[in-house]
């Protein structure tokens, strides 16, 4: 059984000095920090390294650290793959195929520009309850949700997880989408779609990473929470991601699965097993066991657990 520490990362970038600093994501001066702490006090392995290790059993070394980035920011290769390069680290990076083939802004994206924007968060709860009223939510519907979904986490307090959680899940698809475009319009003004062409990575930068040797792998296409859709939307969702890793040439045997949200159920290990995945990676914080956790949701720590 080897242990080891699997650090999960979103935004990186010099925030302060950002057009959006409110955004809640990492400094690169602080970034450039944690890896001086994390090469000091572990071994950071490659995705090869843990590979062989879930499938050959072999030993990862002592204070073993693989490093994940999700979802397919510019950030990324802007910033973290030139530092990556010049340590000789090799990360693994885990874009959905929606925001660098179609440029177009995920959900949750979306929801923390809106956030991150808005000088009067009362003015957007009361945007938010108008405008799902006007599309067919009643004020008790609402009351209802905001006791069973506002609850706090160690990110966030339950205004913002009941804002979250309305917008990534709770409303319909088709309704949720309408009203998140009118308040990302509203609040960050602009369009999600002029938006999403500077927020992530295109085709050619990921396939830069590729070139300098970092992994990548699935995130799924739509970037969907896995565990409320169904099988067949899954199994759907799972095979445009694999086409899109073979399209920009990434690695598709022995592949690794990122789960959106770190959401999944049965049906989803039952398919992303079927499909050759030897790993998969969830949002559970705790060090990982290879050899005795299920190597289809290893649990990963947030940048956030380590000194910056």
């Amino acid at each position: 059984m080897s242990k080891l520490t699997i650090v999960m990362y979103h935004y990186v970038r010099p925030i302060k000095n950002s057009e959006f600093p409110n955004i809640k994501g990492l400094e690169f001066d602080s970034f450039i920090k944690q890896l001086d702490y994390l090469q000091e006090n572990f071994s950071v392995v490659t995705n090869d390294d843990v590979i062989s290790s879930v499938k050959h059993k072999s030993k990862l070394p002592e204070n073993a650290c693989w490093l994940t980035f999700d979802d397919g920011y510019k950030d990324h290769h802007e910033y973290v793959l030139p530092e990556l390069v010049r340590r000789n680290i090799v990360g693994a990076f885990f874009p959905p195929k929606v925001a660098i083939k179609d440029s177009k802004m995920l959900n949750v994206n979306s929801i923390h520009h809106i956030l991150a924007c808005c000088n009067n968060f009362d003015d957007l709860m009361f945007k938010l309850k108008n405008l799902s009223i006007s599309f067919g939510m009643s004020q008790r519907e609402l009351d209802n949700f905001f006791l069973k979904y506002a609850v706090s986490n160690r990110f966030d307090n339950s205004s913002t997880i009941f804002v979250k959680r309305m917008l990534q899940d709770v409303l319909p698809e088709n309704i949720r989408n309408k009203i998140t475009s009118l308040l990302f319009k509203e609040y960050v003004g602009t369009s999600q779609s002029d938006f999403a062409k500077k927020l992530y990575m295109n085709k050619e930068e990921i396939s830069n990473l590729i070139k300098n040797n970092m992994f990548v792998g699935s995130h799924g296409s739509m970037h969907y929470r896995l565990d409320q859709i169904s099988e067949e939307e899954q199994r759907n969702d799972l095979n445009q991601s694999l086409e899109f890793l073979e399209e920009i040439g990434a690695q598709v045997s022995d592949w690794v699965m990122c789960y959106p949200y770190g959401a999944y159920n049965d049906k989803t290990i039952s398919i992303v097993k079927e499909l050759g995945a030897i790993m998969g990676i969830t949002t559970e914080a705790r060090d990982a066991f290879i050899g005795k956790d299920n190597p289809l949701t290893l649990p990963r720590l947030d940048t956030n657990d380590f000194p910056q």
